[in-house]
Formats: C-alpha cells, structure tokens, sequence
C-alpha cells in the first residue's frame, strides 16, 4: 500500500475537526465546465462502452466529466491520495466515492470539502431517510450517498456442490483453496463476530481478538486462496475461487446481467448493511461542477438507470417505484418477473426495520479501536 494502516490511522487522527456546518451555495465558484471522478468499477450505468447518465449530464450543464474506474480497495485509495492530502495540496480529484467509514476517517483528518446543501436541491429532497444523517457523517455535512449495499457471502452452486447459506460454511475444509476474503478489515471483522454471535457495535476487544483468531484458523487451514479488494468478483466469475465473502450489487449484477451461475446469500449468523459517498477532496479545483453532478444523480429517472444497472441499493426516494412500474410495463414473462424481483428486494430497497432482513450496521469505532481492530486484521493478512 505504501502507507501502513498505523500510519493511515495516525494521519487521520491528528487533523483535527470534522463536523464543519455547510456553507451557503453562493460562496461556490462559477461552474468550471470540467469534473475529476474517481470512482470503484461497474458502479454506474453503460451501454457499448459509454456511460448514458453521464454524457445526459454533459449535454445538460456543459461540464466535461473525466469518469475514472481507479478505486480498488479503501485503504489503497486513501495510500493514494495521502501524500497531497497532508501537504496541503490538490489531489487532482473533483469527487471521490469511498465506504461510509472511510468517509469518517477523511473529515477527522479535515481532508474533504464541507457541503453546500442549498447547492444540493435534489438531493435535499429525495434522499432516503435511511441514508440521513448517519453516524459516519452527522447531518450528511461532507457527503451525498452514492450508493448502498450490503456484505454476505457469493458463490458458485456449481463448483461448491451444495448451497452454503452460513458464514460459517466459509471455513468448509472441502473449500480449501477456493474461498476468498477481503482485505476490507471493517466487513471481515464484523461478519466475523456475527459468526461468534456478537453484535459488531457492541464487539470489546476481547470479542475482536477472538474473530482475529477465527480468522487466523481459516487461514492457516489453507481455506483462503487470496484476501481481495473489489477483484474478489472476477475470481468468482472466472472460478478461480467457488464462494467468497461479497459485496451484494456485484454479484447481482454478474447474475443477472452477465449470466454467471452465481447466488447471493445473506449468512444466517446476519449481514452488514453499509453506503459508500461522494465527498471532495480538499483544494479540489471544481466544486461547483461536483455539486451539480451529486445533485443531478438524485433525480429518480437517472438513479433508476444507476440502480438498474448496477444493483445495488439506491438512496434515491421514487425508484422503486419506477423499477415497480417497469415490472408492469415489461411484455415478455422473463423482463416482468425479473423487474417484479427487482422492485421487491431488500437488498436494494431494505426494510425499514433492518432486522427483518437481517442485516447490521458497523461499530462506530473511535481511533483507537480502530487502530486496535486493525493491527488484529493485519496480522491476518501477513502471510
């Protein structure tokens, strides 16, 4: 990574602030006509090697959008931007879209831009209560959810012989060599510990050190074949491995779109819900053209293209309506039943009441519990 996780939590800690209240639109720039995006791979709609959302916005507002597939794994993106970051200095990146946690790291270190809500219209109003004020930026005042999702178990029934429906089945020694995990400590730390009957927010450390040692277990048994960022899903498509630990829209989408024989699962020990933002980058040279772009994405005709296509949860009010009535308007059985799953999943439109569908939220971790969880992960990922 070139920056150890110590270092990472070390640089975050010592920034300072966070918290800072948006400021009123008119203090924005004029719109430049240019916008940086980095952003994670298959997390916006496509069609023959364009983006349709996309150039939809160009033509609307004239701005020139630089659309960048460049984000892998968290900590490597943060690594990344780290040396300009603590200089002082512009990253070169209009908008970002990182985890929720990582969104939290970023405004202790006073490293994003606060948001000017009243440039935000949009977003203001057909947000999701689920994606409001939530506990990794209080108020929404550094970032607009792109997208949510949520953090179970993928596999091939093809390969792994037999349906797996725990995270448990992850340690199967007739899966050695086959099964991937991330090297996302927050998701293999907190399914973890609902393996261990543990709820993630009220884990001690003592609870942590005993899912480090589950996981030094897998390990050693030669279960994993590799930790992955988001490259967990190419494995699985290609079979180089049989199940991993997964991020839901991936696999919905290589299910669903490319036809890969693939199934999603919530564990029955519980899955993680989770949301990765847009925030800016201090310095970044084209705020206002970023707020026009986070903005525009909250009109429920152009989520409804995003979720469509990338299917993960939207944060966006009035999609699921929208998905419904493809569902009516389909003509073929196959499209209707596929929209009729669709508009009816809780992995894209979660319940209100998270626990009906079993998932659960991270452990607002402070900065030494996040350095303490960490160091326990690290020392899984040595080999």
């Amino acid at each position: 990574m070139g920056l150890s996780a110590a270092a990472f939590l070390a640089a975050c800690g010592g920034g300072g602030g966070g918290g800072s209240k948006p400021g009123p639109s008119s203090s924005l720039p004029p719109i430049a006509g240019n916008l940086s995006v980095a952003q994670w791979p298959l997390y916006i709609d496509r069609s023959h090697g364009t983006f349709p959302t996309i150039l939809a916005f160009q033509k609307e507002f004239g701005i020139k959008v630089n659309y960048q597939e460049i984000i892998n794994d968290n900590l490597e993106w943060f690594a990344k931007l780290y040396p300009q970051l603590s200089a002082g200095q512009d990253t070169s990146w209009d908008l970002m879209c990182v985890a929720d946690w990582v969104i939290h790291r970023f405004d202790l270190g006073s490293w994003i831009e606060p948001l000017h809500w009243d440039a935000l219209p949009t977003a203001n109003a057909n947000m999701l209560p689920a994606f409001r004020d939530p506990v990794y930026d209080p108020n929404n005042a550094h970032s607009v959810p792109w997208q949510g999702g949520t953090t179970g178990i993928a596999y091939n029934p093809k390969l792994t012989g037999r349906k797996l429906t725990a995270f448990a089945d992850l340690w199967d020694p007739k899966l050695a060599g086959h099964v991937g995990m991330m090297t996302e400590m927050v998701d293999s730390m907190s399914l973890t510990l609902l393996m261990l009957g543990v709820e993630p927010q009220q884990a001690t450390l003592d609870d942590a050190k005993r899912a480090q040692q589950k996981l030094l277990e897998q390990r050693n048994a030669g279960i994993v074949r590799k930790y992955y960022g988001q490259d967990y899903i190419d494995a699985l498509s290609t079979g180089d491995i049989w199940a991993s630990m997964a991020w839901s829209g991936d696999v919905f989408y290589h299910k669903y779109v490319v036809g890969d024989d693939l199934e999603f699962v919530v564990p029955d020990e519980g899955g993680m819900i989770w949301a990765s933002a847009d925030a800016i980058p201090n310095l970044a040279a084209h705020p206002a053209d970023a707020h026009a772009f986070m903005d525009f994405y909250f009109r429920p005709e152009i989520a409804v293209q995003v979720t469509d296509w990338v299917l993960y949860m939207t944060p966006v009010k009035g999609v699921q309506e929208l998905m419904a009535q493809k569902a009516q308007d389909a003509k073929q059985t196959a499209t209707k039943k596929y929209y009729e799953t669709l508009s009816q999943s809780p992995m894209l439109f979660p319940p209100a009441n998270l626990a009906d569908a079993n998932l659960h939220e991270y452990k607002a971790y402070s900065e030494d519990e996040f350095q303490r969880y960490e160091d326990l992960f690290q020392q899984v990922l040595e080999s």
